[in-house]
């Protein structure tokens, strides 16, 4: 963005075509070596920005070198070899990406993109809008991660638009950019965390300065008053010269023209606001120049400030780093009584998956700890953050959802165990509502017709679930065996582990299809890119085919590639959803 910008307001340099050019090749020729990434930076809509203006830097730089092999300097001539070039350049651009388009070559933006540019629940993606980093970021948000700086940067902002010059255009760019995006969604305040430091420490630098010069008793403004009475006294000097010479002198008229025009002084210039104005401003400037004692009383006190303030921006940093990079699954609560506890419920039940389960035991759980259980008890998830197939995560979510005895059905063919999190709070019963939308938009039957699946909830305030939640695995599975009538079969779950303050349950998977699991681990069954290495692509038993054989891929607004017009109940879905959301958000107070 910097690059093009110095572009369209005429800074294009040599040095800035070699900076780009460098930065861009290097980068982007040793993104395109990891497998994961491949091609994606030459094809996704969202990273073919700096392409072009990759191509926009050659173009400027050949014009440029064609101009001074022949020496051309006339601008006139110059900007029209430029637009030829450009025509050029567009209309090979525009010739290679319609024979690319009809192959599907370029990927859509993705929801999360989109959900950059509307509102939030509004992408029409319900796995995007079920993440609440999603959310636009609040006041207290800006506080809690940028503290001195929400009121310090915004003062640098306003600074470096005196004296412009590249860095400062990249420092305004990259403040407004990023605040703009972490506006629209929270997770991306840190993206404004290294402009808000840069930009806080040109407020704290002009600040600085400023009370550094006036507690200089030897300063530029003490000189430029000793200057200005030196002056004074030589005018005067001069004045009295001129007045004897005038006495001796002629007293022509000629003379007197003459004497008249060289002493006159040249009328002063008149302010945009008045001459009233320009009378207080004057006044004003004579008396900050009069009054250093006070200016010097308040450059001590702001001295003090920065330093205070500064000492307690430093303590905050140190406590905010060792907060975030504590284990966010263990913390402090207090109790009804008010006695203080360790609530290490999530690490307990990492713990007892890996010293209580054969290291083979793949473990059922939505996919926010699907990272979690790899990480710690170090066995196989079905899901986690890095999965990228809308599809998968809607299967996962049809598990979860439906009936016991269905559920079980193909549960068994994929997991071993169940994991739960429960103890209210963020919970899996506060997170079903969600999971039960990601679930229908592939699965158009699991709420009936119902984007929003409204139908899943509580009738009243004592939590009596309704039917459609109180027939849910996830709610038997939740709190099965401790609420009133909530009961488990048995024959296809075991509770094996409850946490100390009932925060997670796991359960294990009765009769699971021994055929199914030797299949997934048998490594002749795995589709790698490249073959042998760890990137494959997942595939299905053969025995849980038949229960995915009313999927629907998700239909992405985003995708052009995908026509529309053949697919009339992807729109109507996402006509409803749309529709139901807005109304949703109407009835709210």
């Amino acid at each position: 963005v910097h690059a093009i910008f110095l572009v369209l307001i005429g800074r294009f340099s040599v040095k800035l075509y070699w900076s780009y050019t460098l930065f861009y090749a290097i980068g982007t020729l040793g993104a395109i070596q990891i497998p994961v990434v491949g091609l994606t930076p030459l094809k996704s809509l969202e990273q073919i920005g700096p392409l072009g203006v990759f191509g926009v830097m050659q173009l400027l730089y050949a014009v440029n070198v064609y101009c001074r092999v022949k020496k051309i300097s006339d601008p006139d001539q110059v900007f029209k070899l430029r637009v030829q070039a450009f025509s050029l350049g567009a209309g090979v651009a525009a010739a290679v990406a319609a024979s690319l388009y009809p192959t599907g070559y370029f990927g859509p933006l993705s929801s999360r993109v989109r959900g950059l540019f509307v509102q939030h629940t509004r992408t029409g993606n319900p796995l995007v809008d079920s993440v609440a980093e999603h959310q636009p970021a609040s006041a207290n948000a800006y506080y809690q991660y940028l503290y001195s700086a929400c009121y310090l940067a915004p003062i640098g902002f306003v600074r470096i638009f005196f004296g412009l010059h590249d860095s400062k255009y990249f420092l305004g760019l990259y403040g407004a950019i990023a605040y703009f995006f972490s506006a629209k969604m929270v997770r991306l305040i840190i993206l404004l965390g290294p402009v808000a430091s840069a930009l806080s420490g040109v407020a704290v630098a002009l600040l600085f300065e400023w009370a550094v010069d006036q507690l200089n008793f030897f300063s530029s403004s003490a000189s430029a008053e000793t200057d200005g009475e030196e002056e004074d006294d030589s005018k005067n000097e001069t004045s009295d010269d001129a007045k004897a010479g005038a006495k001796k002198a002629d007293g022509s008229k000629k003379a007197a023209a003459k004497k008249k025009a060289a002493v006159a002084a040249p009328a002063p210039e008149k302010g945009p606001l008045g001459p009233e104005f320009d009378a207080f401003l004057g006044q004003a400037k004579v008396s900050y120049e009069k009054n250093r004692a006070p200016r010097r009383v308040f450059a001590v006190f702001l001295v003090y400030v920065i330093v205070i303030r500064g000492a307690d921006f430093f303590r905050y940093c140190q406590q905010m780093a060792m907060a975030m990079s504590n284990p966010s699954i263990m913390f402090n609560a207090q109790l009804r009584d008010g006695t203080k506890v360790l609530v290490d419920d999530y690490r307990e039940a990492y713990f007892w998956l890996r010293d209580n389960t054969p290291e083979d035991s793949r473990v059922m759980a939505w996919w926010d700890y699907g990272y979690q259980i790899t990480g710690i008890a170090n066995r196989t998830t079905i899901a986690d953050g890095n999965t990228w197939n809308h599809e998968h995560i809607a299967t996962l979510g049809r598990c979860l959802v439906s009936e016991e005895k269905t559920a079980h059905r193909m549960i068994r063919h994929l997991a071993d165990y169940v994991l739960v999190w429960s103890g209210g709070g963020g919970d899996d019963l506060a997170k079903m509502p969600h999971i039960a939308r990601i679930a229908n938009s592939v699965y158009s039957t699991v709420c009936d017709g119902d984007p929003l699946c409204s139908q899943l909830g509580y009738l009243d305030r004592k939590g009596t679930p309704s039917p459609f939640m109180a027939k849910s695995l996830l709610y038997k599975l939740h709190s099965g065996n401790q609420r009133p009538g909530v009961t488990v079969e048995k024959s296809r779950f075991t509770n094996v582990f409850n946490s100390k303050f009932n925060k997670v349950r796991i359960w294990k998977v009765e009769k699971v299809d021994e055929e199914s699991k030797r299949w997934v681990a048998d490594p002749a069954n795995r589709i790698c890119d490249p073959p042998g290495s760890w990137i494959c692509k997942g595939q299905y038993p053969p025995g849980f085919l038949k229960y995915i054989k009313d999927r629907k891929d998700f239909a992405q607004l985003e995708d052009f590639n995908a026509r529309k017009s053949d697919d009339k109940e992807a729109l109507e879905y996402q006509k409803k959803y749309h529709e139901s959301m807005e109304k949703r958000q109407r009835q709210r107070p």
